[in-house]
């Protein structure tokens, strides 16, 4: 009988090492498909929810995010409250626009302009198996976009280094992973906390409603008056 109980927990863990060794080599597969990217068109919505006890709150801004080798690229936020923010780059002018006050300029697009990507939903992938610890395969799972289904690696992990603020606690991150093309098209982080009886809980949800790579249209690149 203790033989069986330590065959069984010996399979178990190693099971478990197996399971982590094949979350971390999504993450470095998935890494690896960003930082090559030589053109893309990213959209999505970002939800962020907060629940303090049985109250919920939600706010949904959507994005596009898109780039062309070497200095092209599309950026647009539609804030709730705050409208719509477009910047445009054909790889000579940008173009700034903001719809609310329908402010519009127009400038020779630089070096600094094009790092502006680097705040985008989308740049955190490529140093996602750099940034992620105690990663896990929980599971797989289809998610629909576009009416085509994509079978999907879920992976939990946690950031390295990542700090608590007074009563919260930072949450595993879950990322939905096309097993085909290692594109991410879910995204689920949050943080919660309990205090004096009361727990708010913060989560925010990243949905891709288009994802395309190295089919991206020319004229995604001119600003439209």
């Amino acid at each position: 009988m203790r033989r069986w109980l330590a065959f069984g927990f010996a399979f178990t863990f190693s099971a478990a090492f197996a399971l982590a060794d094949d979350a971390a080599q999504i993450l470095k597969s998935t890494q690896d498909t960003y930082r090559s990217l030589k053109n893309y068109d990213f959209e999505g919505t970002t939800t962020s929810e907060t629940k303090v006890g049985a109250s919920i709150s939600k706010t949904e801004t959507s994005f596009v995010v898109a780039y062309k080798e070497p200095n092209e690229f599309r950026l647009e936020y539609d804030y709730p409250s705050a409208g719509k923010w477009e910047r445009v780059s054909d790889g000579k002018t940008l173009w700034n626009h903001r719809s609310i006050t329908k402010e519009s300029k127009e400038s020779p697009v630089t070096d600094d302009d094009v790092r502006m990507l680097e705040g985008s939903p989308v740049a955190v992938f490529s140093q996602i198996g750099e940034d992620a610890v105690k990663s896990s395969l929980v599971g797989s799972e289809a998610v629909q976009i576009g009416g085509q289904s994509f079978d999907c690696f879920v992976v939990q992990f946690e950031r390295q280094n990542q700090t608590a603020s007074g009563t919260a606690q930072t949450l595993p991150v879950k990322l939905w992973i096309d097993k085909t093309r290692h594109l991410v098209l879910r995204q689920v982080s949050g943080s919660a906390a309990h205090n004096s009886g009361s727990s708010t809980e913060n989560t925010r949800t990243v949905m891709f409603t288009r994802v395309e790579v190295n089919q991206v249209p020319d004229d995604l690149f001119h600003f439209k008056k």
